[in-house]
């Protein structure tokens, strides 16, 4: 006998109900996310530069890490909205999620529009700079400074994420019985 989607419908319904769908699917993202800026920012990036000796390869694997990242976020930050989204359009006591979330969007696309590209742009700067022997490139007095300016405000940025995402979880846990 096929599987239709009628009988996955049927088994949704009589498995888990929307409300728990929608539910679950909102742990999982907002939960995957958290791990994952832990894991990387806490561990892999700090892996790579101990490992690695040549500093600018590891800049290099470590930009490559979170561009890649970077599309995830994206993604996962774009469900998270939509998902919110629905939730708001049900039950209007989830606009603080929603909101949240929409800040978290906004970090994502900051990354991807922004800082990345700035701070790979900084590196291969500082890498030129560091060829000819110099601390001045492009009109940059201190390429070194300004790298660091940048990767501080990454640091700064993915902490306040990792902030709205632990708000965002803990408000999600202790109103899951205001979802549909």
């Amino acid at each position: 006998m096929a599987l239709t989607v009628h009988h996955f419908h049927v088994f949704l319904e009589s498995t888990m109900t929307k409300k728990r769908l929608i539910y679950s699917s909102f742990l999982v993202l907002v939960s995957l996310w958290w791990g994952w800026t832990i894991l990387v920012d806490m561990f892999i990036i700090r892996t790579v530069f101990s490992v690695i000796d040549n500093f600018f390869q590891a800049g290099d694997l470590g930009v490559a890490v979170f561009s890649k990242l970077n599309n995830l976020e994206l993604l996962v930050s774009t469900a998270l909205v939509g998902l919110l989204s629905y939730q708001v359009s049900k039950n209007k006591q989830a606009i603080k999620l929603l909101i949240l979330s929409l800040m978290t969007w906004t970090i994502s696309l900051f990354y991807i529009a922004f800082l990345t590209p700035k701070l790979s742009e900084m590196t291969e700067l500082w890498k030129k700079a560091d060829a000819i022997g110099t601390a001045s490139i492009n009109g940059i007095a201190d390429i070194q400074q300004a790298h660091q300016l940048y990767h501080n405000l990454y640091i700064g940025t993915d902490v306040v994420k990792l902030i709205l995402l632990t708000l965002i979880l803990v408000l999600g846990i202790f109103k899951e019985e205001k979802w549909t």
